[in-house]
């Protein structure tokens, strides 16, 4: 906007000297000032196609611009994900953008950690380039951690990529979901290497163990609207929605029925109402006996007898020690199994972020379990599996021997190794290891897309170790707590002002692809850190440079979607009519009919309208979700059994592994969903239980610096901006708290100070404190113990205890 008041009165402006300006100049000023003020009244408005990387639901948005200036967010009409609809922390995207707090460019430390000074991009980079040749010069380049967050598609490809070119094995994700791969308790008992979908949409009875449906799980707005179809369709009668949570979350009061029970006995709860169904005949008979293994009691090859699921349940898992166990009436989980067997198709879903406890695998397989039970397999409205998406591959990555010998060095974090054997990453031994040099001392280390000093179990721990390393190069757009740490901050752009994709294939009933442009110029001297990736490699020379034979990250996306116009398969998303007639000319001549004359104008139109999708290319048997040994669905997971075997032919029946998991004392139960029995409630010094939760209006890792979302209300404690403990009303009655009253949580590990809310939708012995994001509010992850997790590695989150007292 060139015509501003200076402008005016420049040019209209009285003074001595302009008197005599000639007539003719002061025309053609006043000329291109009046063409300003038209151009400032009506402004070019143009929307462009974007995704929201608030949370890993992969919505799409349409970006309102102005002049090219971004002005408004709303959600993208054509996405198959959410269809034009949004939830409150799309609108956060506004104030990330525009924040006068980002990093305006590069920086590097002064003298003092956390004290900085601006920095040219060309020098900055050239600090990065030589360090790493110097460091592979010298045999060192597996001494380089790369720590990437909660992101996906070819940004993970290129780190990645980067990673084993230049030879070090250490790439570890900091992130609590993982939607891209397949759970763990999954690949166990069914072999499958890809996602499993839940078919919300599809079915009748929904049961969620503590999965926040409607505010925080995978992606709220897609559920949601599964969600309504669930409550209201024209096609079938109204389904049933039961919520398992120890708290009444807003996902709980949606629910037909909410289960409040003990945090940490989810499995127990699942394995009774297994109980249920088998005694009264409520499974599904044809599934289990064709499609399953494991369930009765079975001899293998050397005639060695094996328990079944069935009577494994039967003798350890009574309706009465189940219901005192996890504090659900008998009624209730007799209730719940009738519902399972009668209502169909019924889903369960077991997949939430923090760990049930320090028993989270067998706990999720207990889970699943329900599912192969009422044998929802593979059919409309149960699990179902979309397949990989046809994107083009990528030139093989070219490895020399420095490489080689990089890649061959154990990892730092210990991942996939002794008591980590399950593990892909292990950021819950990071601080020890690097403080310790075990097995070698970092030399460099690269921060992407995560600040680890604000959610680590042991974050002091983690700082101190951050101090040992030479050098520490951030990515933040912003001065977090883990960029503070840096040596040098090369900021990347916000997720509007760079090319970005989004795979997803976790969704059931199709698979899409989503690519976004820059919305708008970047407002400062920020770069992408995928084109920062590409030109670093470009100085390493050799098979590293080799390996990146592009030169920006849109010529990496454009070379990989070329797979999906090749495909011959999907569409371009488009308007409902548009696509209903392509889907009924499919129908009608049973082929796939192109819509693009050539690659180009399929680019254009992908890049225009914002994803490509599959509706159509996803198999339906039950088949393609068995890939087990047995073929079948396993109770007793054949899979688990063989990793632990070969666990016990590396390092021995006295292994670290084979100790932490109690292969001699658990036996067959070990491979079947057998729950061991949770502690006992009682601690006098830390009576309480915590519970953590994120609400809808907070992005995954922050949020505390977008006040429009911290302004959003919890409006069943009638709060906002500030942080806040749930406690029940008579549970404070015991501690003299009233409503209102600042109090001190306290646990073994710390403290923080926040107001008490008083809640009745929870359980006495059990208090609830949201993640605010960062900002001034104080972190419950404070509060957190750094309990082993040996099938996450990330950190146990509900098993802290805790105690109140007022401030």
């Amino acid at each position: 906007m060139r015509f501003t008041r200076r402008t005016f009165l420049q040019v209209l402006g009285g003074t001595a000297g302009a008197a005599v300006v000639a007539k003719g100049q002061l025309s053609s000023k006043v000329g291109l000032a009046a063409q300003d003020i038209e151009r400032w009244a009506t402004p070019e408005e143009v929307m462009v196609p974007s995704i929201c990387q608030q949370c890993p639901g992969g919505c799409g948005l349409m970006v309102r611009t102005h002049d090219g200036e971004v002005t408004g967010i709303a959600g993208n009409p054509y996405h198959p994900i959410n269809r034009g609809s949004v939830c409150p922390k799309a609108f956060g995207g506004l104030q990330i953008l525009y924040d006068n707090t980002r990093l305006k460019g590069p920086m590097v430390r002064a003298k003092e950690r956390g004290q900085f000074q601006p920095i040219e991009w060309d020098k900055a980079l050239s600090m990065v380039t030589s360090r790493l040749s110097e460091l592979r010069s010298k045999g060192l380049s597996h001494t380089v951690l790369i720590l990437g967050g909660q992101y996906r598609g070819y940004r993970d490809n290129l780190w990645r990529r980067f990673a084993e070119a230049y030879g070090t094995p250490n790439y570890v994700r900091v992130r609590c979901f993982s939607p891209e791969k397949p759970a763990l308790a999954h690949y166990l008992m069914q072999g499958v290497t890809s996602p499993l979908s839940y078919d919300l949409s599809k079915a009748q009875l929904i049961l969620s163990f503590g999965a926040s449906l409607l505010e925080a799980w995978l992606g709220p707005v897609h559920a949601a609207q599964a969600f309504a179809q669930l409550r209201r369709s024209s096609e079938r009668p109204r389904g049933w929605f039961i919520q398992v949570d120890p708290r009444r979350s807003p996902t709980a009061i949606k629910a037909d029925r909410w289960i409040p029970i003990v945090p940490g006995t989810d499995g127990m709860l699942a394995l009774g109402i297994a109980n249920a169904m088998i005694r009264e005949g409520l499974y599904d008979r044809d599934f289990v006996e064709k499609q399953t293994f494991g369930f009765e009691d079975w001899v293998d090859d050397s005639r060695q007898p094996h328990m079944g699921f069935k009577n494994l349940v039967l003798r350890d898992y009574s309706l009465v020690a189940v219901s005192a166990a996890t504090g659900v009436p008998v009624k209730s989980i007799i209730e719940i199994a009738r519902s399972l067997a009668t209502i169909k198709p019924a889903v369960v879903i077991g997949e939430r972020g923090p760990a049930y406890g320090p028993d989270d695998l067998h706990t999720r397989m207990a889970i699943h379990s329900l599912n192969a039970l009422v044998g929802n397999i593979g059919v409309l409205g149960g699990l179902r599996i979309q397949g990989d998406l046809p994107l083009a591959s990528l030139p093989p990555i070219r490895r020399d021997e420095a490489a080689n010998r990089g890649l061959a060095q154990p990892r730092i974090d210990g991942a996939g190794r002794e008591q980590y054997l399950l593990v892909s990453d292990t950021t819950q031994l990071l601080p020890e290891r690097i403080m310790n040099g075990t097995p070698y001392p970092v030399n460099m280390l690269f921060l992407f897309a995560t600040n680890p000093l604000a959610n680590h179990p042991a974050k002091q721990a983690l700082r101190s170790a951050m101090k040992k390393i030479p050098f520490i190069v951030s990515f933040s757009p912003f001065l977090d707590d883990s960029s503070a740490m840096a040596d040098l901050i090369l900021p990347d752009h916000t997720y509007l002002e760079r090319w970005q994709d989004d795979p997803v294939t976790h969704l059931a009933g199709f698979t899409s692809f989503s690519v976004a442009r820059p919305a708008t110029s970047p407002l400062h001297q920020t770069r992408n850190t995928a084109d920062v990736v590409l030109q670093i490699t470009k100085t390493q020379g050799g098979t590293v440079a080799e390996s990146f034979p592009w030169k920006k990250f849109e010529d990496v996306l454009h070379q990989g979607v070329h797979g999906l116009y090749a495909a011959k398969r999907g569409y371009v998303v488009s308007t409902t009519s548009e696509e209903e007639s392509l889907r009924k000319v499919l129908e009608r001549q049973g082929y796939w009919v192109p819509e693009f004359q050539d690659y180009d104008a399929f680019w254009n139109a992908l890049v225009q309208r914002g994803a490509w999708w599959d509706p159509t290319g996803f198999p339906e048997s039950s088949k393609a979700l068995l890939k087990t040994a047995s073929g079948k669905f396993e109770f007793y997971s054949s899979a688990f059994k063989r990793l632990v075997n070969e666990a016990a032919k590396k390092e021995g029946k006295d292994g670290r592994f084979m100790k932490t998991l109690g292969v001699e004392q658990r036996g067959d139960l070990l491979y079947l969903p057998a729950v061991t029995t949770p502690p006992t409630e009682e601690n006098d010094q830390f009576p309480l239980r915590l519970n953590t939760y994120r609400l809808l209006s907070r992005p995954v890792g922050g949020g505390g610096n977008q006040p429009w979302l911290l302004e959003q209300p919890a409006v069943h404690v009638r709060a906002s901006w500030e942080s806040w403990v749930e406690v029940h009303p008579e549970t404070a009655a015991t501690l003299g708290i009233q409503e209102e009253d600042w109090v001190w949580v306290e646990s073994e590990k710390g403290r923080i100070r926040v107001r008490a809310k008083f809640y009745t939708g929870t359980r006495r012995n059990v208090v609830h404190i949201p993640l605010m994001g960062r900002g001034e509010n104080p972190n419950p992850n404070d509060l957190i113990a750094n309990e082993p997790d040996i099938f996450r590695g990330f950190g146990l989150f509900n098993t802290t205890r805790v105690r109140i007292r007022r401030a």
